[in-house]
């Protein structure tokens, strides 16, 4: 007896083993939207998937129990997309240890919308966030019953009004009313929207700050109407400061008095000092190392001060700035600064000193920069004698971006033009002028694909070009320039065969790249430049193919990249790291 129990229990305990794997196999939705639907709402497919990890596997009642509340589970799954009348085939074969479990599904017709009512009461129907958002809203009569679709275009006018200072905006009506047996639908959304709010008074909490210059962050003027993007911009402009760890925002609604709502903005201060390394590799300049050290706030007008080292195989630059905030605070700012340099640039050695100061604020929608620079360089190329050159000159430089993502941008346009110039009766070595203009632009195509245009033209003017020193001149190749060519290797020669920068510049560069398996991609590009003493001479070009991984801090791209005016040249190897804008 004691036997044959032991028996009985060896082959339950087995069955119950051998039922751990179900196949689950659905067919006829022609959406793949639907059927992924389905596999979430189904039990079976979720318990199948959690055997891995079970000590206690499914037994053969269990499988048929789940397999039975399949039909109910996959008619609550089509129900949001309208579909209300479906015919559901159901089957479970196999045996324990090797289940199929199959649902062939017809949806059937779909629910379609017979009568839709959106609207909204009061003020805020009037404006035209509001009246964007109504337009915006996929739902018509005639259309099939999206319950995802009823659900946004709710949540969509209630914040939209919310956003604008309705605080108290509620659903007069808010109701779907389904006929299944008639295929049809009827929905109603009704958006009140009560009085309106405005700004009282705004208050920053801090104690490290001089309290007129904090509020200066502070743009909104008590009495303009409530909006919660105008709080999101304070937020980040005070995030962005660096002068705060944390900054939170309580819109005391509650202490409203006569719909003027006061704001308390607390905020917990950073570190005073912030000393920084780091180390990194670039095909253009090599193993590189830097070490800094900044000072947030000198004084209680928010003054700063910041130096670096930063060593390389090509260059080495000790430099110094201090920072003053003028105007709107939070992006306008005086600085003064100053820097030692020592630098290959094309074949020459170069020993730069520099003294300046800029004005950065923003001009019609432009970031600009306006700046006035004294460099004194010590130069030689190759084995020709050195020379020596001083320049005075002011300059001005003016920058746009627009892209959906800063880091990586799938839709977005760059451009930013530099002019400056001196002369010979103002402490310059010649008289000159310098303009570059550059823009990039940035196109998806598809899902998971884009495309990248870039475009370069400089030019000088010099009553003695031969007495410009290497940091005024244009050369070309490299990582961002002409890739396939070395770094600044692409420049008009002398005598001697040492690569002495031109005054003309061009450059141009098509890339497309695609996305393969998560943060991971390929990419094809074409580069075409040159670096000239006059606009007829030749453009060089260059073709490869890349790698590229999509990083916390930009694009990390590996190229390999073959000139096409050599083709017994390798093929140059190119690692770049940072945003494609």
């Amino acid at each position: 007896m004691r036997a044959c129990f032991v028996v009985i229990t060896l082959l339950v305990c087995g069955l119950a083993r051998a039922a751990e794997h179900i196949d689950v196999r659905i067919e006829g939705l022609a959406e793949e939207e639907l059927e992924e639907n389905v596999r979430a709402y189904l039990s079976i497919v979720e318990r199948s998937e959690e055997q891995e990890d079970d000590d206690e596997p499914l037994t053969e009642r269990a499988v048929r129990n789940l397999h039975a509340r399949a039909s109910g589970e996959i008619r609550r799954a089509l129900q949001p997309f309208g579909y209300y009348s479906p015919v559901i085939e159901t089957r479970l074969e196999g045996e324990p240890g090797a289940w199929r479990a199959t649902y062939v599904i017809d949806p059937g017709p779909p629910t379609r919308l017979t009568r839709v009512e959106i609207d909204v009461l009061g003020e805020a129907g009037e404006l035209r966030v509001m009246e964007e958002a109504l337009a915006d809203i996929d739902l018509a009569p005639g259309g099939i019953l999206r319950h995802r679709a009823y659900e946004q275009a709710k949540e969509r006018l209630l914040d939209t009004a919310y956003d604008a200072g309705f605080l108290d905006a509620r659903y007069e009506r808010s109701e779907i009313r389904v006929l299944p047996h008639e295929l049809r639908a009827e929905i109603w959304l009704i958006l009140e929207s009560r009085p309106r709010y405005y700004f009282g008074e705004v208050r920053i909490e801090q104690d490290i700050l001089n309290a007129d210059f904090v509020q200066r962050y502070v743009r909104i003027e008590p009495g303009e109407p409530f909006a919660t993007d105008r709080l999101i911009d304070l937020q980040l402009a005070l995030s962005d400061s660096d002068y705060f760890n944390s900054v939170d925002i309580e819109v005391r609604r509650s202490a409203a008095d006569d719909f003027r709502v006061p704001v308390i903005v607390r905020t917990q201060p950073r570190k005073s000092q912030r000393y920084t390394a780091g180390g990194g590799y670039g095909t253009d300049t090599g193993p590189r190392i830097s070490i800094g050290t900044e000072f947030r706030r000198i004084n209680q007008r928010g003054h700063r001060f910041n130096s670096r080292l930063e060593l390389s195989e090509i260059k080495n630059t000790l430099s110094a700035e201090y920072r003053v905030p003028i105007k709107r605070v939070a992006t306008d700012r005086l600085s003064y600064f100053a820097s030692l340099q020592e630098a290959d640039i094309g074949d020459a050695d170069s020993e730069l000193g520099t003294l300046g100061a800029s004005r950065e604020d923003s001009w019609l929608g432009l970031r600009r920069q306006i700046y006035l620079r004294f460099d004194r360089e010590n130069f030689s190329f190759g084995d020709a004698p050195g020379g020596s050159a001083t320049l005075l000159y002011p300059g001005v430089n003016l920058a746009y971006t627009a892209a959906d993502d800063p880091l990586f941008p799938r839709r977005g346009f760059s451009a930013a033009i530099d002019v400056h110039g001196g002369s010979q009766n103002a402490l310059s070595e010649t008289s000159f002028v310098q303009s570059t203009l550059g823009a990039k632009t940035v196109f998806p195509l598809g899902e998971r694909g884009r495309l990248l245009l870039r475009g370069e033209i400089g030019a000088t003017r010099a009553d003695e070009f031969s007495m410009l020193p290497p940091s005024q001149r244009f050369f070309a190749g490299g990582d961002r320039s002409v890739r396939g060519y070395g770094y600044q290797e692409l420049s008009p020669e002398n005598a001697a065969g040492d690569d002495v920068g031109g005054q003309y510049f061009l450059a141009g560069s098509v890339e497309v790249d695609f996305l393969v398996r998560g943060n991971y991609g390929i990419a094809a590009f074409f580069d075409t430049g040159n670096a000239m003493s006059n606009l007829n001479a030749d453009l060089a070009s260059g073709v490869g193919v890349g790698f590229r991984y999509r990083s916390p801090v930009g694009m990390i791209r590996v190229d390999f990249a073959h000139p096409l005016d050599d083709p017994d040249r390798d093929f140059h190897l190119h690692i770049s790291v940072g945003p494609d804008l």
